[in-house]
């Protein structure tokens, strides 16, 4: 069986004229190209579809039962080409973030899209930082949000804002009721940090941390999802060593503390690669931005370092150095 599209476009207006004139003029057909898509799909389906005299055109039986599926394979294909169009068109991200993306900024870029493109489709990948390094040249995630300048190449790489460090401690622990830590006052507890397998840079960054005093961190090997290893920390089986930003956040049983010293940042950013200028990428940056400067410059006793600082998270700094060469 063969027939074509054209075949059912003309049967079907046929089928509501009834006048083989009247249907080449709406289909900017000739009548003979009328009457051979006709016969075409008659001969296909080995059957008489209309009856024709001098006085008038009429429907067969198998006509009119022809007739309903036609229009159905119509209607499908309208929307398919309908949908197919929309893929153009239509605003959709696949996005993966960082702790400080996920809990303090994502809720507000979700209001904000909400607001504004109701229409837009995000979808929110909970991916570790190796995951995030494999997807993001694959094409399998769009954007990474709220993390540092990772080793990618052909990486476009947004700043956001750069934060200080705190350290999280259980609401338990002899540690939560100083103001202020030291980093020394660290020396003898577990830092907990994220297993090797899922971000090869953490461990290595904590030890860059306590290096220039003297201290060599007792690590905690734990999940890289930042409820599990607050939960640690509430468990009091260690410290977490956060973004300031991560005081914003509602945790159960641990409490943030700073550092009287100097402490290197971490800087924060967004990630995308080279030539993905899409309207859906535009929009989101706009709004990531828009929102960054509302919630992380209104709150100067949490965020103190300003939002234009750019230098890169040192332990990725020097893994994209080496991975550029």
């Amino acid at each position: 069986m063969d027939f074509r599209i054209r075949q059912l476009q003309c049967f079907l207006t046929l089928s509501d004229l009834l006048n083989y004139n009247k249907t080449a003029r709406v289909l900017f057909m000739s009548q003979p190209a009328i009457t051979f898509q006709i016969k075409s799909l008659e001969e296909a389906f080995g059957v008489k579809l209309f009856t024709r005299d001098r006085q008038q055109v009429r429907l067969t039986d198998a006509g009119v039962a022809f007739r309903e599926y036609a229009q159905t394979i119509m209607d499908a294909v309208h929307s398919a080409h309908d949908c197919l169009s929309n893929l153009h068109t239509r605003l959709r991200l696949r996005v993966s973030c960082g702790p400080v993306g996920q809990f303090v900024l994502l809720p507000s870029v979700l209001r904000k899209l909400a607001e504004e493109h109701p229409d837009f489709e995000l979808e929110i990948q909970d991916l570790t930082t190796e995951q995030q390094i494999a997807r993001l040249p694959e094409g399998k995630v769009d954007m990474l949000l709220m993390v540092g300048p990772l080793p990618i190449r052909d990486m476009v790489f947004d700043p956001i804002g750069e934060d200080a460090l705190v350290a999280v401690v259980s609401a338990r622990s002899h540690l939560a009721q100083k103001p202020v830590l030291s980093i020394k006052d660290l020396r003898d507890e577990p830092i907990i940090a994220t297993r090797l397998k899922d971000c090869r840079f953490h461990q290595p960054w904590l030890h860059s941390i306590f290096a220039p005093f003297g201290i060599t961190p007792r690590i905690v090997d734990a999940a890289q999802s930042c409820t599990v290893q607050m939960a640690y920390a509430a468990a009091g089986e260690g410290v977490v060593i956060a973004a300031e930003s991560m005081s914003l956040c509602m945790f159960p049983d641990v409490v943030a503390k700073p550092f009287q010293e100097t402490l290197p940042g971490l800087q924060l950013g967004m990630a995308s690669m080279t030539g993905n200028e899409s309207r859906s990428v535009s929009i989101f940056r706009r709004i990531v931005m828009e929102c960054a400067s509302d919630i992380l410059r209104a709150k100067p006793p949490v965020v103190r370092r300003p939002l234009s600082v750019k230098r890169p998270l040192p332990y990725v700094a020097a893994q994209a150095t080496q991975h550029a060469s």
